[in-house]
């Protein structure tokens, strides 16, 4: 599993040069803490301190190279998802699936800025790491992802933009994946992956060697934009108003989960990301 972690790392460094000169730590479920371990199938996380939350970790498995954006990949949660499948199709899946939900997070890295970050004050790193325990035991409610109040929370527009560009990179590299694998729209409530892609054109081939720091500077396509404001209202318009909901997008736009040291988080990046 640690040789498959390796290959995930190597890609993310392929595809997104925004990480590629610095430490990336895909870290297996299975070498956590066990005060980290996840109990409801979650394939896989990240937060923003991640590395430092897991340092000792790191350290003890040889693998500290100093900061840099880190993830946590669930191979038994996977496999079980996979499991009503026959073996050799599990036996095929796996590895891509594994490779997409690394993307998946380095997507959400990429989203939040957790690159090149400062380093944080220690009473940060602490919280961090205790709103992460609090949201993976299951006291706090999921922040994000089709369980949450909101299920396409974290996973907006730029999200889903930048998903799409390293799916597309993945392959062109050799390895196959589909958009789907790295971010399946409909089970966060929204279109189609397909119609996203269709929308964003041919922008990731045309973009294919620009930093992501680049393409999130540039305004996004015009039906691409188009097609996520659709779904938000789309979804609006069947989800019963409750007051839950009413403080869940109040706190969209103004909540700080796990704020950035020495400055604010961009709205609409908060929590744990998974």
């Amino acid at each position: 599993m640690r040789r498959l972690a390796a290959q995930a790392e190597a890609l993310c460094r392929a595809v997104a040069p925004d990480v590629a000169g610095g430490p990336l730590y895909v870290i297996p479920h299975a070498d956590l803490p066990s005060e980290l371990r996840m109990s409801d199938g979650l394939e896989g996380f990240t937060t923003r301190y991640l590395d430092l939350i897991l340092r000792p970790t790191l350290e003890q498995l040889g693998r500290w190279r100093g900061r840099g954006p880190a993830m946590v990949v669930n191979p038994e949660a996977i496999a079980s998802d996979l499991a009503e499948r026959g073996r050799p199709a599990r036996r095929r899946c796996f590895a891509p699936t594994f490779l997409g939900d690394v993307l998946h997070e380095l997507a959400h890295i990429l989203d939040a800025g957790m690159i090149g970050e400062p380093e944080p004050p220690a009473n940060l790193v602490t919280f961090a790491a205790l709103a992460l325990k609090a949201e993976l035991d299951g006291v706090t409610a999921p922040t994000n992802g089709p369980s949450a109040t909101i299920p396409w929370r974290c996973h907006e527009a730029a999200f889903i933009r930048i998903a799409l560009h390293l799916a597309h990179r993945a392959r062109a590299f050799g390895t196959w994946l589909q958009s789907e694998d790295v971010f399946d729209a409909v089970e966060y409530d929204l279109s189609p992956t397909r119609r996203y892609a269709e929308a964003l054109g041919d922008e990731p081939a045309r973009l294919a060697g620009c930093p992501f720091a680049n393409i999130q500077a540039m305004p996004q396509p015009a039906a691409f934009a188009e097609l996520w404001q659709a779904d938000v209202l789309r979804w609006k318009s069947h989800t019963p108003a409750t007051e839950e909901l009413s403080r869940t997008l109040a706190a969209c736009e103004r909540h700080i989960f796990i704020p950035k040291a020495a400055q604010e988080a961009p709205e609409g990046r908060h929590g744990s990301l998974c």
